[in-house]
Order: structure tokens, then C-alpha cells, then sequence
């Protein structure tokens, strides 16, 4: 009786399927990256409309989901135009400084909102992924 098997097979397709993965898998990371900072940008906004108390949604208007610069997902910014550093002040409060400055607590909106919609970024991710793999013919069949 023999020790063991030797199975030998043409691996060929699988590795150049691997190789491709990536470009294959592109539009559907970018498709729930895109979901993900719409979500994020939601709770951003809602939070900061929430917590100002005099707005004027300028600021609430620079808070923006958008492709990545390099076409590998989506990012998500708060800017604003007049006080480029209003959103981080905002965000991480004020302290006394020159005369004329002011104190301000802290009032996160922006970090906070990316927190929350982590684990779920995480599992559109992993989907995407699995989707990607299974219709390249990589999957369970």
C-alpha cells in the first residue's frame, strides 16, 4: 500500500486570476467605499447640526463624501472655505490663547461619525471583496 498522493494539476488560470484580482476588484471596493463615506458624511452632518447652536450650514456644507484622488475608494472632508481650521476647532475645542481668543469646549461630529460606521465599512469591504472573487470564478461554486 502507498505513503501518500501526489495530485499534480495546471494552476495556470487560478494565478493569472489572482494576479487580476485587484483591477477586477476595483469597482466594488470603490461601490461600498462610496456607501460607507455617504454614511459617514450623513452622521457628520447630522451630528454638527446638532451640536452648533447658532447654524448657518456653512460649515455643515463643506462636509463632503468624494472619489479618492487615486481612484481607490471614497474619502470624506469637512472643510470650510472662510476659517480653513473651524472644522478642527470645532472638533477638538479651543483654549485661551492671544487676547481676543476664546475658549471652546469640544464638540466632535467628524471622528466620532467615521467610529460608528467602522464595523459596517468593514463588513461592506469584505463583501465586496467576496463578490468580486466570486464572480471573477475564484469562489465557491
Amino acid at each position: 500500500m502507498a505513503d501518500g498522493l501526489i495530485v499534480e494539476m495546471d494552476a495556470v488560470e487560478v494565478v493569472e486570476a489572482l494576479k487580476t484580482l485587484g483591477d477586477f476588484a476595483q469597482p466594488y471596493i470603490n461601490d461600498a467605499s462610496q456607501e460607507s463615506a455617504e454614511a459617514v458624511e450623513a452622521e457628520a452632518k447630522s451630528r454638527l447640526r446638532r451640536q452648533l447652536l447658532n447654524p448657518t450650514g456653512y460649515t455643515e456644507s463643506g462636509i463632503e463624501s468624494k472619489p479618492a484622488f487615486d481612484g481607490n475608494g471614497y474619502v470624506v472632508i469637512s472643510s470650510h472655505g472662510l476659517m480653513p481650521n473651524l472644522p478642527l476647532w470645532i472638533e477638538k475645542g479651543t483654549k485661551k490663547g492671544k487676547p481676543g481668543s476664546s475658549t471652546q469646549s469640544a464638540r466632535p461630529y467628524f471622528y466620532v461619525s467615521a467610529q460608528l460606521e467602522q464595523g459596517a465599512h468593514l463588513r461592506r469591504m469584505s463583501e465586496a471583496l467576496q463578490d468580486a472573487i466570486d464572480d471573477r470564478g475564484l469562489g465557491e461554486g
